[in-house]
């Protein structure tokens, strides 16, 4: 049964994931016909909310769809009452559940379901107008001779365009034996590979670091000056950025995490311990020194405590961080950081996901959402979102559905496709996984993602998004580190092999971006050793020709 309806907060139309309950009642709510989730305490109000997205005050659902998380199923039965009530709370995720006044009288629309227990064969022809079915019984005859005939057009059309190609005409796929073409009388003659890896920060090539890190090498200004130290800090983490010195720049670290957008910021742990310091590079003038750029450090007032193996987004006005782990074990909490004002914000706790590190996270242009990764206990099948309204100020957590979720692992992928995310691979125990889910943040859906044709299983992997397919590069298998990599495509639901041509560099928890026409990867281990070679990937596919004999 359909409701929809608007939701003003303080008077200002709510924005973003909300949760609701409902019930039916009758006119002074002594009876309850019906509602969404159980009521074990007995206080005429379900235990579960149901998570539906708001836009502009307005939102829409289909009373009794089970396909939602905490939605009972409506029966008919509920409308045998000569008179029923809607009545709805609502949660904003900060001032928890509230009922909606008044309750709502259902019309005519929610009874007509009672049609549904009609008994077979009690609605007689004399409850028809005469001549009814004349017309009805005609359209129909005339409907499946154009049916047929359509039929017949289109087997005949499609005869003609494979009969009707001149010899040597050619026919493109991306399959090496397509079987629709094959069966048509059509034979492969050619095709054209993909144009693979290439290696280095230029057209020209090379092996070694890319430009920016080079520009370390070289005196600079005065106070400049050559640091070692710095540079081989530097170049484990660094952005891809032609003149950027090392002046101000924070000390060498692993395990940090990084968001990308106006401003690239560092913040993790360093190799001499657990650190809270950071930076940013300002985007326009200030910071610029005799021709180059110098990092501002982050602020410390109200930073997050020091920590590692933590997530990090950005927002399109604040980079976001969360989880990771101190010397005080996992962490359930971080921060917002407003790089123009220099001000942190804590990101709330209320319904927060358990402390973890190698979890998996995204920004969807309106929520963060956090899955899996490693707790107290192990590897874990969980994860939340955070909705942070227009970019700037956080929600409540909203905790993610287990229904068809993937299985617990850690060291796995997540993209955000601007529909759904898709978690790929990873970890549980010793056992490495090449399976994985979409998520649907709208609905609270889990959909599993095909194993066929997938890469071997990894952790320690690297995953991009294109527009079209999600790219996964490298990692750990079973065997050691991996050069190879598969293409997902969602739309057709398929994997890819890509190419291997170029001779890729297998290596594990390497950095990466998409450009937009290529996949940059750099950095990453080899059997603890880091890797310090750039390579770029165009993941087109083979292109296979065939024609007609």
């Amino acid at each position: 049964m359909h409701h929809q309806g608007r939701i003003a907060v303080e008077e200002v139309l709510f924005d973003g994931p909300g949760r609701f309950k409902f019930a039916f009642v009758n006119a002074d709510a002594s009876q309850v016909f019906w509602h969404n989730a159980p009521d074990g305490d007995g206080d005429g109000e379900p235990d579960q909310p149901v998570s539906i997205r708001v836009s502009r005050g307005l939102y829409s659902v289909l009373l009794g769809d089970v396909s939602l998380a905490h939605m009972a199923p409506l029966s008919p039965d509920v409308f045998a009452q000569p008179a029923v009530y809607l009545r709805v709370w609502f949660d904003d995720g900060v001032r928890g559940s509230q009922r909606l006044f008044p309750d709502q009288r259902l019309a005519a629309v929610g009874y007509a379901m009672v049609a549904a227990s009609v008994p077979d064969g009690a609605i007689s022809a004399a409850k028809l107008a005469p001549g009814t079915l004349d017309g009805l019984s005609a359209q129909i005859a005339a409907l499946t001779a154009n049916l047929a005939d359509l039929t017949r057009r289109h087997e005949a059309l499609a005869a003609s365009v494979v009969s009707g190609l001149p010899e040597g005409v050619p026919v493109v796929s991306s399959e090496a034996a397509d079987p629709d073409l094959l069966a048509l009388g059509l034979s492969p003659f050619m095709n054209v590979p993909g144009q693979g890896w290439r290696s280095g920060g230029d057209a020209g090539g090379s092996d070694g670091p890319p430009r920016p890190f080079r520009d370390l090498d070289r005196p600079g200004p005065a106070g400049l000056g050559r640091d070692p130290r710095r540079r081989r800090a530097l170049g484990r983490r660094g952005q891809l950025r032609p003149g950027v010195g090392p002046m101000g720049a924070a000390a060498g670290r692993r395990g940090s995490g990084g968001a990308a957008g106006s401003h690239r910021r560092v913040d993790g742990r360093s190799d001499a311990g657990v650190r809270r310091a950071g930076c940013h590079l300002p985007e326009h003038g200030c910071g610029v020194f005799a021709g180059r750029l110098f990092l501002v450090p982050l602020a410390t007032t109200d930073a997050p405590a020091a920590r590692e193996g933590h997530l990090a987004v950005w927002t399109g006005a604040r980079m976001l961080v969360w989880g990771g782990r101190n010397a005080a074990g996992l962490l359930a909490d971080g921060g917002l950081y407003d790089p123009g004002a220099r001000t942190w914000q804590s990101v709330p706790a209320l319904n927060a996901p358990a402390g973890r590190v190698g979890a998996a996270g995204v920004w969807t242009g309106a929520q963060f959402i956090v899955w899996g990764g490693t707790g107290e206990s192990g590897e874990l099948g969980s994860g939340a979102q955070l909705p942070v309204a227009n970019g700037m100020v956080p929600g409540a957590w909203m905790t993610l559905s287990a229904v068809n979720a993937p299985s617990a692992r850690s060291g796995h992928t997540a993209v955000w496709t601007g529909q759904r995310l898709l978690v790929w691979g990873g970890r549980s125990g010793d056992t490495f996984r090449n399976d994985g889910a979409a998520y649907d943040p709208e609905r609270d859906l889990w959909s599993p993602l095909p194993t066929a044709g997938a890469p071997a299983p990894r952790d320690g992997h690297l995953a991009a998004w294109t527009g079209r397919e999600m790219l996964i590069v490298g990692g750990n298998t079973a065997g050691g580190p991996t050069a190879t990599g598969g293409a997902y495509d969602p739309a057709s639901g398929t994997w890819r092999t890509l190419s291997g041509a170029g001779s890729p560099r297998a290596r594990t928890d390497a950095a990466g971006a998409w450009t937009g026409a290529e996949l940059l990867v750099f950095g990453g281990r080899v059997q603890g050793v880091p890797v310090a070679a750039l390579q770029r990937l165009n993941p087109q596919p083979t292109w296979y020709f065939y024609r007609k004999p």
